[in-house]
């Protein structure tokens, strides 16, 4: 058996950053779920758009972690941008989503 501190830090950097893609990509798949499920509910929207949110957020951790454990620029430029862009974009969704729950709009 090998100790963690003779793995080399990208290893031990991609099992953490794939580790965070897994729980997020369960988080989101699980509110994608739960939001889809109760279709009916006015909070069901937000939790589909997180659940989407939760999901993106994984692909982009994942990429990030392939572009450290194979020094790849493309894939950290890929999950950066990526990640970058869908959490501005989901997040103008979410403000909107808020303020016509609230009555701001209406």
């Amino acid at each position: 058996m090998h100790a963690i501190d003779a793995l080399p830090l990208h290893v031990i950097l991609t099992a953490l950053l794939w580790l965070l893609a897994a729980i997020g990509l369960w988080q989101g798949i699980r509110g994608l779920v739960t939001g889809l499920s109760e279709i009916d509910h006015p909070a069901s929207v937000l939790r589909v758009v997180r659940g989407i949110r939760a999901v993106i957020v994984a692909v982009s951790v994942a990429a990030l972690g392939g572009g450290v454990l194979f020094g790849s620029t493309g894939l950290l430029v890929f999950g950066l941008i990526f990640l970058g862009e869908e959490l501005y974009e989901t997040g103008v969704v979410l403000l909107a989503l808020h303020a016509g729950q609230r009555g701001v709009w209406a």
